[in-house]
């Protein structure tokens, strides 16, 4: 049975595109379903090794002349569900719903980002409406370091002229610039000794969470901060022994919920009354932005933990490690400017790893907060691991293309489309350096909740922002 309504094309391909698993790394079957689409229209497309797939649609009749233009959106989506949610992303379909006009998903995160704009260009690849050639750019693992894009080739296209279909601006707007960044993981050794000290799991769950590039100016709740802050307070009146941390999930996302199994001989009292009394500081501290934060303590079980000085090092790196905004703009209102998410930990056999996400407009800002955790590291003798750096997005004054966008807009909404800056990273600045010269502008239908379980679209505004970029491409 169909939630969505087939009869609108870009509806349809939405709802298919959500039976499809596509975590970031494992796009296979989309990118078969994609390949498959194209051959059955009769349509070129180019496929390459990590999975891209582009799909091009030859011009309208009567705009063959008017300069080809790339339509792109990233395939991939971040898969993040609720801890009582059985939902298997690499097997199960999206269980969608709609209330109120809102389309949502049970448990889990909804893929609007980027199901949406992946949706838009299968539906102009498949039906008959005016527009210059198109160059419909599907890309792979955008979520983990914008590897997809990275991997395009130049001669893939021959459009000066392109729309990013993964920014909507609450419908609202198009972005005229965005963040550039990069991921760094520390890896810290560790030892284990045996133990048979009590053991006890502290949870800290009810955060908000949400992605680290738009909500880091919201400054809510860490856990993996929130955890280390009440471990810190707890080995401060007793002795300590850390057995395993895990928390977090995804390096653009901020964690929403952290498990730290730690042994100790102090009276249980005694624990309560150092976890509660810290715990009280902290929800004081949080009571706007996250009401619903949770800490429970819980018996345990260990054989073995980390030894003494370990501990004490990991005690003081999860109280120490820096996250949450850096910069704001002064120029924009709420426009973060450079930020840093400290995002997951992980116990392997002999190390733990932390998972960091590091966003700037500038990138000598970016640099600074990477030499920081480098220096961090040092002092704790951990390893440092930078990847998946990706380039900031320029402002263009002289924008063509966004000035046809503002029209299109205005045409069918009528009203302003506004002009918004994003802290998120983009495709936009991947391909700008990839092709030189290139006019660029942004897109999108209302979403919130990006990345979390509560991510959710408005269908309004889903159909409303479709027909702007029909009637745009048709102004091209």
């Amino acid at each position: 049975m169909n939630v969505l309504d087939h009869e609108k094309l870009h509806q349809k391909y939405f709802e298919e595109l959500s039976r499809i698993p596509r975590a970031s790394f494992k796009e296979e079957r989309v990118s078969d379903y994609l390949e498959d689409f194209a051959r059955t229209r009769g349509l070129d497309y180019k496929r390459d090794t990590i999975g891209n797939v582009v799909i091009y649609k030859p011009a309208s009749a009567g705009y063959e002349d008017h300069g080809a233009v790339i339509l792109q959106a990233h395939t991939d989506m971040v898969c993040e569900k609720n801890a009582d949610c059985t939902h298997d992303f690499d097997r199960d379909p999206i269980d969608l719903y709609i209330e109120n006009g809102i389309l949502k998903a049970r448990g889990t995160t909804l893929g609007a980002d980027d199901g949406m704009g992946c949706a838009y260009m299968l539906a102009l690849l498949d039906m008959d409406t005016p527009h210059p050639a198109l160059e419909c750019a599907f890309t792979v693992q955008e979520e983990v370091g914008l590897n997809g894009a990275f991997a395009l080739k130049q001669e893939y296209f021959t459009a000066k002229k392109y729309v990013n279909l993964d920014f909507g601006g609450r419908g609202k707007g198009t972005c005229t610039t965005s963040a550039g960044g990069e991921m760094v993981g520390l890896k810290k050794p560790v030892e284990y000794e045996d133990c048979t000290l009590p053991a006890y799991r502290l949870f800290i769950t009810g955060l908000k969470g949400g992605h680290s590039g738009s909500c880091i100016i919201l400054e809510l709740g860490n856990s993996l901060k929130i955890c280390g802050r009440i471990l810190k307070e707890i080995s401060g009146s007793s002795d300590l022994r850390i057995v395993s941390l895990d928390g977090g999930l995804k390096n653009n996302a901020i964690p929403r919920e952290c498990e730290a199994v730690f042994a100790s001989g102090a009276p249980r009292e005694q624990i309560e009354r150092a976890m509660e009394s810290i715990t009280a500081e902290i929800r004081n501290e949080l009571k706007f932005q996250e009401p619903e934060l949770s800490v429970t303590l819980e018996p345990a079980a260990c054989t073995r933990a980390m030894s003494e000085e370990t501990s004490a090092d990991l005690g003081d790196l999860m109280y120490l490690l820096p996250t949450g905004l850096r910069h704001r703009s002064l120029q924009i209102e709420n426009l973060p400017v450079a930020s840093e998410n400290l995002a997951s930990v992980r116990c392997k056999e002999d190390y733990v790893e932390f998972q960091y996400s590091l966003r700037a407009e500038k990138m000598s800002w970016r640099d600074q907060m990477e030499k920081e955790l480098c220096i961090l590291a040092g002092i704790y003798d951990m390893t440092v691991d930078v990847y998946s750096k990706f380039p900031s997005w320029e402002f263009n004054p002289d924008s063509a293309l966004r000035n046809t966008l503002l029209k299109a807009y205005k045409e069918v909404k009528e009203t302003e489309m506004e002009l918004l800056a994003t802290h998120g990273g983009l495709e936009c600045g991947v391909f700008c350096d990839m092709i030189p010269g290139l006019d660029v502008v942004t897109l999108g239908a209302e979403t919130d909740g990006a990345h979390t379980p509560q991510e959710q679209m408005n269908l309004e505004s889903f159909d409303q922002t479709f027909e702007v970029l029909k009637t745009f491409l048709e102004r091209l």
